[in-house]
Formats: structure tokens, C-alpha cells, sequence
């Protein structure tokens, strides 16, 4: 018969075994934990190792914690070397840069910039000239505790070339469109000098038709010495008009020059087209009136006009269809 001390002691050992047992429940699921949170960890850093962009940490004070092996594609210094010489960072920043850097860090550093990037440039252990983007966040641990912060920078060297190729692009378009409108500003002053030489040459060939014709008129209804001083001033016209006569040549090689092919491009389309009509086509390209035509031609206004509606057949015009408009377009 079990005395009461023996009763006791069994009883002890069960409540040990129980406890013994939660213990070891307690303990794989501690290791079960610690198994997984070291899975993650592992994880965790593996992307971290690899990640495309340079990545580092930087503590409270703004030194190295950790590096990624990322900093070797970019500059060709491995985490190791930055470790060992801390001042590395900066000695490869550009000397312009540098100053802007250093700030950056320590606004970053002290809550002072938030969300904030910054583009810099570093010469790599090559001597290669690349263009960097950094941005950081602030690293907390489980109680808020501030344990620096995680900066990432990285390549932009590429997109920097691409916009400054795109920049050169649209700097290289509105050049060609100030040269285009310098070109149109020039043509358009060629064409008013040509319109004016033509205009004025009309007016004289109308004054000097209209003074021969209503010399003509009044000269046998006067004296005899006064017809000999008409006859004379009407010879003196016409010498003046033979002296004075329009060289269409020399007119329709600066006329090629402002409109080059137009004459080529019209004889081309329309091969019925007469010296005369390639002539009334280049006045009326330029503007000109049909009584501005005659002038030219030392013609009537009224011929001038059937002269225009012969051409518009000629050109196989509609009704609706302005001569002057399509004449621009050829």
C-alpha cells in the first residue's frame, strides 16, 4: 500500500512529464519559427545581394552598414573596398557634384528631406563618366527604434543620353523651323521685289501707250510745226521703248530662282502651253491684276482677259476653279 509520500512523488512526475512535454512542443515550434524566419532572412538577403540597383544601408551617423554586391557593376569597387575606405563614396562623385551629394546625405540622414531624389555623376574605377540617381527611406526596427537609412542608387546614364538625344532632336527642329521661316521670309522679299519691278513696269508701258495714243490723236489737228514736235516726242517714246524692252530672260531666271521648277513642272503637265501662257502663268502665280497684265504684255485689258480664259481651258479648269489659286499649288 502506497504511502502518502509515494502518492506525492508520482504525482510530481506526471506534472514534470506534462511540462517536459509543453517544453518540447514549445521547442519545435520555436525551431519551426526560427527555421522559417531564417528561410525568409535568406530570401530576404538573396534579393537584396542581387538586386539590379545599388543598394546600402547607412546608420544613424551616415556610415557603411551594409553594401550590395551591386556597387561593383556600377563602379567597379566591391563592397569591400568601400568598407575599408569610407571617403571611396565621394572620391568618385564628379568634384561639381560632390558638395550637393553630401548635403543630400545629411538631410536624409537628419528626417530633413523625405521622399526626395538626386541625380549625380561619378567617375567609375575605368574612368567612365556615368549619370546616378539616388533615393532613400528610413529603416525602423520592431519597437521604432531609427537604425539609419536603406539608399538605393542607381544607372540612369542611359535615359540621361536618350533625353539629351531627344532634346537635340527638338533643338535641331526648331532650328530647321526658324532656317524654314528665315527661307519663306527671304522668298516672300524676293516676291515683293519681283511684284514691285513688275508693277512699275506695267504702270510705265500704260503711261507710255496712253501719251503715243493721245498723241497720235491731237497731232493732225495742230499746225504744222507743232505735228513735226508730236511726231518727235512720239519717236522719242518709242526709242525709249526700244531702249527700255522687258528682258523676260533675265526676269525668269531670278523668277526660277524664288519658284524653282515651276516652269519645268507646268510645260510637264500641260505640253500645249505657249512661252506667252508660261508668261501670263508666272505674273498671275506673283498676284498680278489682269489690267497689271496688259501693261506687261502692251496689250488691252480686254485682250488681257480672253488671254486668261484661254489659259484656264488650257489648264482644264472648272468653272468653280480659281486660276490664280491652282497656279499656287503647281
Amino acid at each position: 500500500m502506497e504511502t502518502n509520500e509515494e502518492t506525492a512523488s508520482a504525482d510530481r512526475c506526471r506534472i514534470l512529464e506534462q511540462q517536459l512535454a509543453q517544453l518540447r512542443e514549445k521547442n519545435f515550434l520555436l525551431e519551426d519559427e526560427l527555421k522559417r524566419t531564417a528561410e525568409a532572412w535568406s530570401r530576404y538577403q538573396l534579393i537584396a545581394e542581387f538586386a539590379h540597383d545599388w543598394e546600402f544601408w547607412l546608420n544613424p551617423k551616415g556610415a557603411f552598414e551594409w553594401i550590395s554586391p551591386s556597387s561593383n557593376d556600377l563602379t567597379g569597387f566591391t563592397p569591400e573596398d568601400f568598407m575599408k575606405d569610407p571617403g571611396l563614396f565621394y572620391e568618385l562623385i564628379l568634384p561639381e557634384d560632390e558638395s550637393k551629394v553630401r548635403h543630400f546625405v545629411k538631410e536624409v540622414i537628419g528626417f530633413m528631406q523625405i521622399g526626395q531624389t538626386l541625380e549625380f555623376r561619378i567617375l567609375t574605377k575605368t574612368k567612365q563618366l556615368r549619370w546616378c540617381e539616388m533615393n532613400s527611406r528610413a529603416v525602423f526596427d520592431n519597437l521604432g527604434n531609427y537604425l539609419g537609412q536603406r539608399c538605393a542608387i542607381r544607372d540612369v546614364s542611359r535615359l540621361k543620353t536618350a533625353l539629351q538625344h531627344i532634346r537635340d532632336i527638338a533643338e535641331q527642329q526648331v532650328w530647321e523651323t526658324k532656317a524654314k521661316e528665315r527661307y519663306r521670309e527671304e522668298l516672300a522679299g524676293k516676291d515683293r521685289e519681283l511684284v514691285t519691278s513688275l508693277i512699275r513696269l506695267a504702270q510705265k508701258n500704260e503711261l507710255e501707250a496712253y501719251l503715243k495714243r493721245n498723241l497720235t490723236l491731237i497731232r493732225n489737228s495742230l499746225s504744222a510745226p507743232m505735228q513735226q514736235k508730236v511726231a518727235t516726242l512720239i519717236a522719242r517714246i518709242e526709242e525709249h521703248q526700244r531702249m527700255h524692252l522687258f528682258n523676260w530672260e533675265e526676269f525668269k531666271l531670278q523668277f526660277e530662282k524664288v519658284h524653282q521648277g515651276f516652269f519645268s513642272r507646268l510645260k510637264g503637265r500641260y505640253p500645249t502651253l505657249t512661252a506667252k501662257d508660261l508668261r501670263i502663268c508666272a505674273y498671275i502665280h506673283l498676284g498680278l491684276s489682269t489690267k497689271e497684265l496688259a501693261g506687261l504684255l502692251n496689250i488691252t485689258q480686254e485682250s488681257a482677259e480672253i488671254g486668261r480664259i484661254r489659259l484656264r481651258k488650257k489648264l482644264g479648269l472648272t468653272h468653280g476653279q480659281n486660276l490664280s489659286s491652282f497656279l499656287q499649288v503647281v
